[in-house]
């Protein structure tokens, strides 16, 4: 069972330079984070601080090269600017009240389609295609991601009932934003977990479930954290991986375009 690289993409991006690992994780209820959403009862969340990679661990991690039949890797690319320059407002938004208004212009509009377009080049034809959305998230936040509870779940995994498709995020806010992952796929950390305590977990289980059961066992493993620049963005198997969006040391909001498919990986 392969782990989860981070292989280049279009762009000569310089991932030693993008890229941070946690301590480990814990229980968001000692996190310092001081966002407006509360943390539900069970998240867990990287533990401080960040470091930079050993040669060791650059060496695991990254990757020029991704096997045809995996969808499991993660990779960064530059959005064109003919395409960014008609969604220039949305990164100087101050309040996320004015998005809708600016999703309705027609500059805006045109910025999306052409978005669109240009997925379509490197989208496999055979593989579903989500519809996009634009969203945002507050600045300073460990992790974004809201649940049914309107609290935030912590690092999780995307439960789309069986579906096996990337996510692509746009960055489209003014400020880098970030990719937290752990790199290990649910069928490792599933295998793990089994190996480590039989009775702990069920195959009936959630994803997320078997996640947090990781981390409570394994609470030293590092979370990754990838620097997306504002007109990046990342494709990531999220509904395999743990992960979160994070906005750590952000003052503006956090907009940005995601949609689900399948993408060969893009190389130069």
């Amino acid at each position: 069972m392969e782990e989860i690289t981070i292989v280049d993409g279009y762009n000569e991006i310089s991932f030693e330079e993008r890229v941070l690992l946690s301590s480990g994780t814990e229980s968001a209820s000692i996190s310092t984070d001081q966002a407006t959403t509360p943390y539900c009862n069970d998240a867990i969340v990287p533990r401080l601080p960040w470091r930079s990679l050993t040669s060791m661990e650059q060496k695991i991690l990254f990757s020029n090269k991704v096997d045809n039949y995996s969808n499991l890797y993660v990779t960064l690319l530059s959005i064109p600017q003919n395409i960014l320059c008609h969604l220039n407002e949305l990164g100087n938004v101050k309040h996320h009240t004015a998005l809708k208004y600016l999703l309705e212009k027609e500059s805006i509009g045109k910025g999306i389609s052409l978005i669109q377009e240009y997925i379509e080049t490197f989208r496999l034809q055979h593989a579903d295609l989500s519809k996009y959305r634009i969203g945002f998230n507050a600045p300073n936040q460990m992790t974004v991601t809201a649940g049914n509870r309107d609290c935030r779940v912590g690092l999780h995994i995307d439960n789309q009932h069986g579906s096996s498709l990337h996510r692509i995020l746009i960055n489209l806010g003014s400020q880098p934003r970030y990719f937290l992952f752990i790199n290990l796929s649910i069928q490792q950390l599933y295998r793990l977990v089994s190996e480590t305590d039989g009775n702990l977990v069920s195959e009936t289980w959630g994803s997320s479930r078997i996640g947090r059961a990781f981390m409570q066992l394994f609470p030293n493993y590092p979370v990754v954290k990838l620097k997306v620049n504002p007109g990046e963005a990342y494709i990531a198997p999220t509904e395999h991986i743990t992960h979160d969006g994070c906005t750590e040391g952000t003052n503006s909001i956090d907009v940005f375009f995601t949609m689900r498919s399948l993408f060969n990986c893009p190389h130069i």
